[in-house]
């Protein structure tokens, strides 16, 4: 029978104090509706 090792994750979510995204140039409005700076 074969032994099973345990495999641990850690997932970090951070939102960024800037006025742009990340990779381009939309801009981060905190509150606003889903998918609507993409």
């Amino acid at each position: 029978m074969t032994a099973y090792e345990p495999v641990i994750g850690l997932e970090v979510h951070a939102q960024m104090r800037s006025r742009t995204k990340l990779f381009c140039g939309c801009p981060t409005d905190y509150g606003a509706p889903p998918n609507a700076h993409t």
